[in-house]
């Protein structure tokens, strides 16, 4: 695998294409929801918070991390990207499996995308699971 390392960011060439080749955009575009379990919350989490340069770099503007009330090991996190092609990009970027690996993931990741639509007073996600 290809990787492309500056500032102690590393991506891997696919995803370097979608990143440099689609436009930034001015204004929150996609989400990405991601679920799965892992071995242990606080070692997921120290992985996770570590890869944030990465993200940011490939368009992430912000998460939120949810855990299943019953099981903290069951962890959901809702990105914000700047656009949909960057988010399908990372989440099939192998980067992020060898991260997720690495965090003590223990299942399939179950990925959603969303596109947003706004309009005054309103705004609209509609999901698309994968």
């Amino acid at each position: 695998m290809f990787k492309i390392q500056c500032h102690h960011v590393a991506i891997s060439a696919y995803t370097a294409l979608a990143v440099f080749s689609a436009p930034a955009a001015l204004t929150q575009e996609a989400w990405m929801v991601v679920t799965h379990e892992v071995e242990d919350f606080d070692r997921w989490q120290a992985v996770f918070d570590h890869a944030l340069p990465t993200r940011r770099a490939v368009g992430e503007m912000a998460f939120y991390i949810l855990h299943n009330p019953f099981d903290q090991n069951v962890v959901t996190v809702c990105f914000e990207w700047d656009t949909m092609e960057r988010a399908q990009a990372w989440a099939a970027d192998p980067v992020l499996a060898n991260g997720m690996t690495a965090a003590g993931v223990i299942s399939t990741p179950v990925f959603s995308f969303g596109d947003i639509e706004s309009t005054p007073g309103k705004r609209q996600v509609a999901l698309e699971c994968r």
